[in-house]
C-alpha cells in the first residue's frame, strides 16, 4: 500500500461534501466551471484549474453543470511550504493534465516509481506557479534547483542566492519570507523528507550512513542531527519504527 491518495471524481458531479485531509492534496479540474467551498471563501474553478489544498483545510467542490477532477493527496510537505489554498492555470501544453493522468493510470504502481511521478507533478507546479515580482521567479528558480538537485553534496545555497543577480542578503530574507524556511533549512529538510522515505521503502537494507550519502549528506552526525530537529527522533529510531 503506497502512502498517497489517488482519485478521480465521477462524470458530471455536482457536490462534493465539506472534508478535510491530513495530507496535501492537489486537484485538477479536468471539467466543469463551478467553485471551491472553504471555510473562509468560495475558488473558482474552470477546466485545466490546478488547486493545492494544505492539510487539515475544511474544502469542497460544487458544480451547477457537474464537474470531472483528479484528486492526489501525499505528504509534499518538503516542497509546499505555503499554509492557504493556492490555485493556477495548467500551462499552454497541458503538462499538469499529462502528470495528473499519468499518477492516476500508475496509481497501483510501486512506492518508489508512483513517489518519483508525484514529486514530478509537485515540482512542475512549482515551476509552473505565476509570481507577480521578478524576485519570486528567482526563489521559484532556488527552489527548483534545491529540490532537483539535493543530492549532490556539493550544492551551495549561498551559490544559488548569488546567482539571481540581488544582494545575498536581500534574497536570502525575500527567500526566507516566502518559503519560511532559510536556503539552507529548506535544502536540509528537502533531504530529510527524501531520507525518510528511503527508510519506509528500503527498510533494513540500507544503514544510516548509506542513506545520508545517498540525500547528499557528507556527515552522518549533522545528518542525524539535522533528521532529529525536523521529525522529533534520530534516523536509527525512525528506522526502527518502520520495521515493526
Amino acid at each position: 500500500m503506497n502512502g498517497y491518495s489517488i482519485s478521480i471524481t465521477k462524470a458530471n458531479t455536482i457536490k462534493y461534501p465539506l472534508h478535510q485531509h491530513k495530507n496535501w492534496e492537489i486537484m485538477y479540474y479536468l471539467s466543469g466551471n463551478g467553485y471551491l467551498a472553504t471555510e473562509n471563501e468560495d475558488i473558482p474553478f474552470k477546466p485545466g484549474s490546478i488547486i493545492i489544498v494544505p492539510p487539515k483545510v475544511v474544502h469542497g467542490s460544487v458544480s451547477q453543470n457537474g464537474f470531472v477532477n483528479i484528486s492526489v493527496g501525499g505528504d509534499f510537505g518538503h516542497l509546499f511550504m505555503f499554509d492557504s489554498i493556492v490555485v493556477q492555470q495548467d500551462n499552454n501544453t497541458l503538462n499538469g493534465e499529462r502528470l495528473s493522468r499519468l499518477i492516476f493510470d500508475n496509481r497501483f504502481s510501486d512506492e518508489e516509481y508512483l513517489s518519483a511521478l508525484c514529486n514530478a507533478y509537485a515540482h512542475f507546479l512549482l515551476k509552473n506557479a505565476v509570481y507577480e515580482k521578478k524576485i519570486n521567479r528567482e526563489i521559484g528558480k532556488i527552489i527548483d534547483e534545491i529540490t532537483r538537485d539535493f543530492f549532490d553534496p556539493c550544492l551551495n545555497p549561498t551559490v544559488l542566492l548569488n546567482k539571481s543577480g540581488y544582494t545575498e542578503d536581500y534574497i536570502r530574507a525575500e527567500f526566507k519570507k516566502a518559503v519560511t524556511l532559510s536556503p539552507i533549512d529548506f535544502l536540509a529538510k528537502t533531504r530529510i523528507e527524501h531520507a525518510k522515505k528511503m527508510f519506509e521503502i528500503y527498510g533494513s537494507s540500507l544503514s544510516v550512513s548509506k542513506v545520508a550519502e545517498t540525500c547528499g549528506f557528507e556527515d552522518t552526525v549533522y545528518f542525524s542531527r539535522r533528521f532529529k530537529q525536523f521529525t522529533g527522533i534520530s534516523p536509527k529510531e525512525y528506522k526502527k519504527q518502520m520495521l515493526t
